[in-house]
């Protein structure tokens, strides 16, 4: 098996968003210069553009091809929620559509959706209802898709804490390949979520299986989704990346670190330590 190629977002030289090319472009030469292979746009990236934004991608495409580096991943809107108007659920839905026409004209490979899942007390929680919600919100989206010819992933989401039990769907592996079935896509993989959820991730990456398109590598305490490097938190990556062995996964070892508040002084050398802790976690899924 052929060791995997590497990519992280965009966003990770720190720049300023004012002006969405610049941005692309220092993110590109920034990844690239790191060692990594690929890089992941996030929606904003062409939302930003307005009007202009085939011209706008289609700008970010020679920026991509001198530089020899491609956004090969995509982050679809995120964040919908109950309390939502009307009004604010057809700009929301709005803003994926248009964010998938970018991503299909900047040719990404996946793009990735979040379930429309919320965190409820048991004693409100209905796995059914919840289950219909989210086939409701997710199905127009991979209707167009489809229609496109853009791939789409959905995300694992992560349990929510509280005061009291709480439910939430598509944090266990089951029900969320049971959704990534029923719209016929694949699916991404968050090791931080499913570490707050409590999953082992061997086990659950055995049953998500072939359906395994795309990553967000990150780590945390079990409790907060904090986005950190891997080895600073708790998740047990010997037992990750046997995971990722086991279900033959050939996809990119792509990151979703934080890290936004950083100085810019420190940036390039936080860069080098991910792209080195990539090296050493492909190592162990090697061994």
């Amino acid at each position: 098996m052929a060791r995997l190629r590497t990519s992280a977002g965009i966003g990770l030289h720190g720049g300023s968003r004012d002006n969405p090319l610049e941005y692309f472009e220092k993110g590109l030469y920034f990844l690239k210069e790191l060692g990594f292979d690929a890089a992941d746009v996030p929606f904003f990236a062409f939302l930003a553009l307005g009007d202009e934004m085939e011209k706008g991608i289609d700008e970010m495409l020679a920026v991509s091809e001198k530089a020899g580096i491609r956004a090969e991943l995509c982050h679809l809107p995120f964040g919908i929620k109950p309390t939502f108007t009307p009004e604010e659920v057809d700009a929301f839905n709005a803003s994926v559509y248009k964010s998938m026409d970018g991503a299909k004209r900047m040719g990404v490979d996946f793009a990735v959706l979040h379930p429309n899942s919320i965190g409820m007390p048991m004693t409100e929680y209905d796995a059914k209802k919840e289950r219909e919600s989210v086939i409701a919100h997710l199905s127009p989206f991979a209707e167009y898709a489809n229609k496109i010819g853009l791939t789409i992933v959905v995300e694992n989401m992560r349990k929510i804490y509280g005061d009291e039990p709480m439910g939430r769907f598509c944090c266990d592996p089951v029900e969320l390949c049971d959704i990534a079935d029923e719209l016929g896509i694949g699916i991404c993989w968050d090791f931080g979520h499913a570490h707050i959820t409590g999953l082992k991730q061997s086990e659950a990456l055995a049953y998500v299986g072939k359906r395994l398109k795309m990553l967000h590598v990150n780590d945390n305490f079990a409790y907060n989704d904090v986005h950190v490097t891997p080895f600073i938190g708790t998740i047990d990556w010997q037992d990750a990346m046997q995971g990722l062995k086991n279900v033959g996964f050939e996809g990119l070892f792509n990151y979703e670190v934080g890290g936004y508040r950083m100085p810019q002084v420190v940036r390039e050398d936080f860069g080098r330590c991910l792209y080195k802790t990539a090296q050493v976690l492909l190592d162990m899924m090697e061994s």
